[in-house]
């Protein structure tokens, strides 16, 4: 990002301490904008001399790539009051490069307001309207590569009567490089650190996160979600790109019996070994573990309602469940 943005966005009281304070970094590569300087030589003898020459000296300057990761911090239910709730959320760049980028959060529903989005300032997780500041026209301070910054996005239910006439609604935060994003591979030419060019990363320089909200003591909910992503990286829905489901089960109150069932998709194929649950890998195979794939469509009775004839499958046993929870199962297909 450019000097000036940088004068500007620290000068922000929100972004004293959040912009110096580094947390452990990812691995981001070589810093966009370095050049990378090579000569080569050659040594012989002639006449019985012994002598040396060199090559042209050839030059490459790095290109930046424009890379984010936004991720939420908790996995509880989120029951939405009168009074302000907050919800933490983590923005890291992975661009190898200085980055500002831009927050876009909406909420789906008007029973249910974002009444702010800030930067936590001291990253303690609690909101205080003092130090928590909105980022300046919607941009966060810049950040250096792989560093990462907390978020806190504060709502409240709008709603006459919440708990009697409960609202379901959800609430999407969207960090978008401000340089570009796109398809990987798109370049900005010389749109970079030290004059190099910008190039979309793998992530699109783009990162979502859809949160699930409830105004009351409803019961539990199945939300879900989906990522593709195609061999050349990009985000396209071309033939053999693997588009990866997320079913996020959430229970405000104890339950027992609790299963998620989910038929593969007409026009894909299931691919073996990318089930899990909470992060956990469940064998494909119908045995100890709490989850299998069906070929046959027998697993999806009573499960999902696919308002057609079974097909093909997963199905997780998540049995009982304890009140204020949330599971997880992840799998992939493939599109034909």
């Amino acid at each position: 990002m450019r000097t000036g943005l940088v004068a500007a966005t620290l000068a922000h009281p929100a972004f004293a301490q959040t912009a110096i304070a580094v947390p452990d970094r990812p691995a981001v590569g070589t810093v966009a904008g370095t050049s990378i300087v090579n000569t080569a030589g050659l040594r012989y003898d002639l006449d019985g001399t012994s002598r040396s020459t060199v090559s042209n000296t050839v030059t490459i300057v790095v290109a930046e790539r424009l890379d984010v990761a936004l991720v939420r911090d908790d996995h509880d239910a989120v029951v939405v009051g009168a009074e302000p709730t907050v919800i933490p959320l983590t923005l890291t760049n992975l661009d190898n490069g200085n980055e500002t980028f831009t927050l876009v959060a909406t909420v789906s529903s008007a029973g249910i307001t974002l009444r702010t989005l800030v930067i936590d300032a001291d990253g303690d997780g609690l909101y205080d309207p003092v130090r928590d500041l909105a980022p300046v026209d919607g941009r966060t301070p810049v950040l250096a590569p792989g560093q990462s910054i907390k978020l806190l996005a504060i709502l409240a239910a709008t709603s006459v009567n919440p708990v009697t006439t409960p609202v379901t609604a959800t609430l999407t935060v969207t960090a978008q490089s401000t340089t570009g994003s796109g398809t990987a591979g798109a370049t900005y030419a010389q749109a970079g650190d030290g004059g190099s060019d910008a190039v979309v990363g793998v992530t699109g320089a783009s990162a979502s996160v859809a949160i699930p909200l409830s105004t009351g003591p409803v019961g539990p909910s199945l939300f879900k979600s989906q990522s593709v992503r195609a061999a050349d990286g990009s985000q396209n829905a071309v033939r053999d790109s693997v588009i990866t489901y997320t079913l996020e089960a959430r229970f405000t109150a104890a339950v027992t019996g609790a299963r998620i069932a989910d038929p593969i998709p007409a026009g894909t194929v299931f691919v073996p070994g990318s089930l899990t649950l909470d992060g956990a890998p469940l064998s494909d195979a119908a045995d100890g573990d709490a989850g299998r794939f069906d070929a046959t469509g027998t697993a999806q009775t009573g499960g999902a309602q696919t308002g057609g004839a079974p097909g093909p499958g997963i199905a997780v046993a998540l049995g009982q469940v304890v009140a204020a929870s949330v599971h997880t199962v992840q799998f992939k297909a493939k599109i034909q």
